[in-house]
């Protein structure tokens, strides 16, 4: 590139001002741009993630004697030991519903667009999991927030991905293909 009055070497501009106008930002990315939210917004990978936390709960229940999910505590001082159901995952652990739910979610996702009612059951799920939570949590102080901390994280998470998704917006197009494939 050659050098001009009006520019620097390699075509640069000549002048701060000029500089200050050539460059520009990186323009903000509006909410629904952002490469990760979309990915995670994938009807079938969130799918798969809603398996994945089903798994999680079973194997909270599976293992249920882990580090991880029972600690022992001392009373007042006393030497006495009481074990607690009180582990970093132990509010996942009164729930029944993983392994049916998992398998569930698995097959939906093979095929997100023919199952789209599946959402609306896992929005169910994960708001049980998240009022199950806060009720032993607060209401009757069956765990502590260690307890329930990381399954309403995840839970809300989950939800809100959910909520997301069936409250987008929808092209015309998009609306046609949902209902022939409820249809079908």
């Amino acid at each position: 590139m050659e050098d001009s009055p009006d520019t620097g070497p390699q075509g640069q501009p000549a002048g701060r001002a000029e500089a200050a106008e050539a460059w520009t930002a990186v323009p903000d990315k509006p909410l629904g741009e952002n490469a990760l939210l979309n990915a995670l917004q994938r009807p079938r990978i969130m799918l798969v993630l809603l398996a994945l936390w089903s798994l999680t709960a079973f194997l909270t229940q599976v293992f249920v004697n882990s580090g991880l999910f029972l600690e022992q505590h001392f009373r007042d001082g006393e030497r006495k030991r009481d074990l607690e159901l009180d582990g970093v995952f132990g509010g996942l652990a009164l729930g029944w519903e993983p392994i049916a739910l998992a398998a569930l979610y698995l097959y939906c996702a093979r095929d997100p667009v023919r199952y789209q009612r599946i959402f609306w059951l896992a929005l169910i799920h994960q708001g049980a999991l998240i009022a199950a939570g806060v009720y032993h949590w607060l209401a009757i102080g069956t765990f502590t927030f260690e307890s329930v901390f990381i399954p309403l994280a995840v839970s809300g998470g989950l939800t809100t991905l959910v909520f997301l998704h069936l409250f987008r917006p929808r092209s015309e197009e998009e609306r046609i293909s949902a209902a022939v494939g409820e249809r079908a």
